[in-house]
């Protein structure tokens, strides 16, 4: 007995050591990273809102969409990386196909998400308008995101760091920190330079055919992306639940003033706890480590994890209160029920995250490519009615 709780305790003490030392500062990074995008859509939210409400019925799939595709192609590569089956580099032939995969895998959801935005919002002059701007955004946004998610799983994989605890949640919030600057860009530039945002979208088409021609996938490669248009084609629909309550409930989240702000940190950061479990699990299931149902090392991961969100709760809501003053010039304090509540929504992601994978696998779908875009899926709709719940208490 007093030898298990021996090793019990060094596993514990091991793992808050791997988590401060890797998972952490990553996860602290996309925090910031976070709030970056949400500076943007804290100072344009009332021009989103009234201007082009289809994009709040868009937005939550979309920053989730990166995080789907992205986080997804960073599980493989992961994966590919402990098998052996990748080189250790940028230039790598599995970089630069699964770069252009990604793109094209993500125009799918995109134009779903943007009917669901025109039948739900009903406008459908500012929906073309919409339509180009997002489209055009993410060929750009997913050709920088493809050699953002390489470098985030070689880079820590040199340095034997698991890529498994820092890419899923720095590819995730570099979707969302991305995805918000580009957005207003697009946005701006139509209103202010057209001719610059026409030409930008014609370049945008002759890349997309270009790739189209030049991109020659083998049998195996052509099953990945029926296996992965059929979840991100599913979970697009599935998202647009997230972005209806946003539309639906902007006015109170405007009116809390900091949620306004802090909303795609909610997201992101939920996101990444879920991303690393499943993550960390899909490569445990790869190596033939998990049998069955509960698996010790995963439930432990899972226990330091929720632990270090009471820290993340708490800068999080500090970052926010300083984000609102630099960029709305407004004053707020502290959420006491964001702090006490968010480590509660890290902990259903975590654990959902964990059995995804095991159920994915069972289910003979590869984990690396549905677990992560799915949780980030099911995160976004958690966040969102989280985030709606407590802005609903403070106003």
């Amino acid at each position: 007995m007093r030898n298990l709780q021996v090793v019990l305790g060094r596993n514990l003490s091991e793992r808050f050591r791997d988590a401060w030392m890797g998972a952490i500062p990553a996860l602290v990074t996309c925090l910031f990273m976070d709030f970056f995008a949400g500076a943007f859509l804290g100072r344009f939210f009332e021009k989103i809102m009234l201007s082009y409400p289809i994009i709040f019925v868009i937005l939550p799939g979309l920053m989730g969409l990166r995080g789907n595709i992205f986080g997804a192609m960073a599980s493989r590569f992961t994966t590919m990386l402990h098998l052996g089956e990748m080189e250790p580099h940028l230039k790598d032939r599995n970089v630069v196909k699964n770069i252009f995969l990604s793109i094209l895998l993500s125009l799918l959801p995109v134009l779903i998400l943007w009917f669901v935005g025109v039948l739900k919002v009903q406008e459908t002059t500012s929906g073309i308008v919409v339509l180009l701007i997002v489209v055009t955004s993410t060929i750009f946004v997913s050709l920088i995101m493809g050699y953002a998610t390489a470098a985030a799983t070689v880079i820590p994989f040199k340095k034997g760091i698991d890529p498994d605890t820092v890419a899923a949640p720095l590819v995730t919030s570099a979707g969302d920190l991305v995805t918000m600057p580009f957005l207003v860009l697009f946005i701006l530039l139509y209103e202010e330079f057209p001719l610059i945002f026409d030409s930008l979208v014609i370049v945008g088409i002759v890349f997309l055919i270009f790739m189209l021609f030049v991109l020659k996938l083998k049998k195996e490669e052509k099953r990945m992306v029926r296996e992965i248009l059929g979840v991100i084609g599913g979970l697009a629909l599935l998202s647009s639940v997230s972005g209806g309550l946003l539309e639906a409930y902007s006015e109170v989240i405007y009116a809390s003033v900091i949620f306004s702000v802090m909303y795609p940190a909610i997201l992101g950061t939920a996101g990444n706890y879920g991303s690393i479990i499943g993550a960390k699990t899909s490569t445990k299931l790869h190596l033939g480590e998990i049998e069955g149902l509960f698996n010790k090392d995963s439930l432990l991961d899972i226990f330091v994890y929720f632990i270090t969100s009471f820290f993340i709760a708490f800068l999080m809501n500090l970052v926010g209160i300083l984000v609102v003053r630099l960029s709305l010039g407004k004053d707020v304090g502290l959420v006491f029920p964001f702090i006490a509540f968010y480590p509660l929504l890290v902990l259903i992601n975590m654990f959902i995250g964990y059995f995804l994978a095991i159920s994915f696998d069972k289910l003979g779908l590869d984990p690396d490519n549905a677990t992560v875009p799915t949780i980030t899926t099911l995160a976004d709709i958690f966040s969102t009615l989280f985030t709606v719940g407590v802005a609903h208490l403070i106003v």
